[in-house]
């Protein structure tokens, strides 16, 4: 395989690991979002700032999928 192949299949996979950890964290935050809103005393800055967070990490998990 020449060096252009490697690098390729490296970049490909960095990627899918970058995917995967997306995942994970819009997941994570789901969750805590899940939370505040279900608690008596909601902070809504707090879950204003974890819902932007959460569009955001879409957002730039959409763009990865577009450049795999």
């Amino acid at each position: 395989m020449n060096k252009e192949a490697i690098d390729g299949l490296k970049t490909e996979e960095e990627v899918k690991m970058e995917i995967d950890d997306f995942k994970k964290s819009i997941r994570h935050l789901e969750i805590e979002l899940d939370y505040e809103e279900s608690r008596r005393k909601t902070n809504l800055v707090y879950i204003r700032k974890l819902e932007k967070e959460i569009n955001d990490k879409y957002e730039k998990l959409d763009t990865l999928y577009e450049a795999n």
